[in-house]
């Protein structure tokens, strides 16, 4: 036993010294010996937590519970284990059997906080995250917490009292930065929110640019977001290469393969488009597609919206032109509308952006319409279980967004969740209408109907977290008005 005991002590020395791979191998030793022993099944699966594996923290930890369930730590620590594998929903029984063996426990209290929050359940989750706070004043992570969930009730105010509190403690703190400067971007108070952003994660170490003269020299704009990012932020890439043109200098777009042809296409004439690979090209001066607005000084009012910046080849919207006739009912009239209803399912707010499948009756209900489905990934096959929908999925043949931009090109309305399809109409000014979650992403602002970024698109917001009802009801109505309209200026 004292063998055994030794061991232990030594592999949480590791631990709590940061040598997570000796603490590993160590905790393993112990376990060949005693599968079962709880402690180190459940440090085991706090130090995968630790080293961002949430899964096998989860699985280590869920180990450690069935073998001693009456301790309260393993439970907090599992709770915040399927929080952060983006299982809040599994989380909150677990933290309540954590907090009911031990009220004070303050990680389960913010993990409980930081749950409730992903599921939207804001004001539940602020009065969790403020017992943590009186637990333990001043705790950076549960500051942080706390903030972002008084953000996004707007309680502005007191959401910045709480980042500048966890700056104060550590003023690189780039999560902190990052959150603050949401808030200020959500507010329209985009130059501020700009500087924040610069926090983040940045992959190249050659100089930045940032808006001046660029002399001779090559310039490497590239992505450090998601395809939406970049769809929206390459708006400025012209811009850009026209800067670098007076100074002799040239423009490097480098950009992932499914948007590669699109780019190349409509901006291959003014720069060098190339697909992203393990090394950048030979660069002098970088800067990613996201910090272009913070390098261009953009303000609320000076967005450059003019529309369209992309636009599919005209062999491409012929051919998709024929393949979509080809999935019209029997009278082949009626406007044309494109469905997406779910975003990418490991984006961190999938679940409050997302639209239930069954949420798109009234929307399907609407008599003359010509619905497609441009959904990807598993939620496509979910509108098959709407008994009549009888909605075609036309994404089978889809190589990359230069044929999603020649499908777009063929509807009259695309009616679409927050992702990179919104985008892409947008960037083509395809009118599309934008379902929004109650809190929706900082690019949306707050309570307007429309977008500066994207003139074709409208907004249709839930009026409380969750209801999905009456934004669907809104643009049933309004597609149903439209619908009338069209087939009465047709004769039908």
């Amino acid at each position: 036993m004292a063998t055994l005991l030794d061991a232990l002590n030594a592999a949480v020395n590791h631990h709590m010294a940061g040598h997570a791979g000796a603490a590993a191998d160590a905790y393993r030793r112990i376990l060949a010996v005693e599968p079962a022993q709880p402690d180190t099944l459940h440090l085991s699966g706090v130090l995968r937590a630790q080293t961002g594996d949430a899964a096998q923290a989860v699985r280590w930890i869920g180990r450690a519970v069935r073998v001693r369930p009456a301790t309260a730590a393993p439970w907090s620590h599992l709770g915040a284990a399927l929080r952060a594998a983006e299982m809040p929903e599994r989380a909150e029984p677990v933290l309540r059997r954590a907090l009911a063996l031990d009220p004070a426990d303050a990680d389960a209290l913010e993990a409980m906080g930081a749950s409730l929050h992903a599921l939207a359940r804001y004001s539940d989750a602020r009065r969790w995250l403020e017992r943590a706070a009186r637990r333990r004043p001043g705790h950076a992570a549960t500051l942080l917490n706390l903030g972002t969930v008084l953000r996004d009730q707007r309680r502005f105010a007191e959401a910045e009292a709480c980042f500048d509190a966890v700056l104060a403690q550590a003023p690189t703190s780039a999560d902190a930065h990052l959150a603050r400067a949401v808030g200020h971007l959500v507010r329209g108070d985009l130059r501020t929110g700009w500087e924040g952003f610069e926090h983040r994660w940045h992959r190249f170490g050659a100089p930045p640019w940032t808006g001046g003269p660029t002399g001779d020299a090559t310039v490497l704009l590239h992505m450090d977001q998601g395809f939406g990012d970049a769809i929206q932020f390459v708006r400025y890439a012209p811009l850009v290469a026209r800067i670098a043109a007076e100074g002799g200098g040239r423009v490097i777009l480098e950009t992932h393969l499914l948007l590669y042809r699109l780019f190349n296409r409509c901006l291959g004439s003014s720069m060098q488009v190339l697909v992203r690979g393990e090394d950048p090209p030979p660069h002098d001066i970088q800067c990613p597609l996201m910090s272009l607005p913070h390098a261009f000084g953009t303000g609320l009012e000076g967005i450059p919206a003019t529309v369209p910046y992309l636009a599919p080849a005209p062999d491409d919207v012929a051919r998709w032109r024929d393949r979509l006739a080809g999935q019209d009912g029997a009278d082949g009239a009626g406007p044309r509308v494109g469905l997406v209803w779910a975003g990418n399912p490991h984006h961190r707010n999938d679940r409050n952006r997302s639209i239930p499948v069954a949420a798109l009756r009234p929307l399907l209900a609407v008599p003359g319409v010509r619905f497609v489905s441009l959904q990807t990934g598993d939620a496509a096959a979910d509108l098959n279980r709407l008994s009549g929908a009888g909605v075609p999925n036309v994404m089978e043949r889809v190589r990359d967004f230069a044929d999603t931009a020649a499908i777009l090109a063929n509807l009259d309305l695309l009616v679409t969740v927050d992702t990179a399809i919104a985008h892409l109409a947008g960037a083509m000014g395809v009118p599309c209408w934008l379902m929004l979650p109650h809190v929706p992403d900082w690019r949306w602002l707050l309570d307007r109907a429309d977008s500066p970024w994207y003139p074709s698109l409208r907004l249709f917001r839930q009026p409380r977290p969750g209801d999905w009802m009456t934004a669907l009801g809104t643009a049933a109505a309004v597609l149903k008005a439209q619908s009338a309209r069209a087939a009465r200026s047709m004769g039908r």
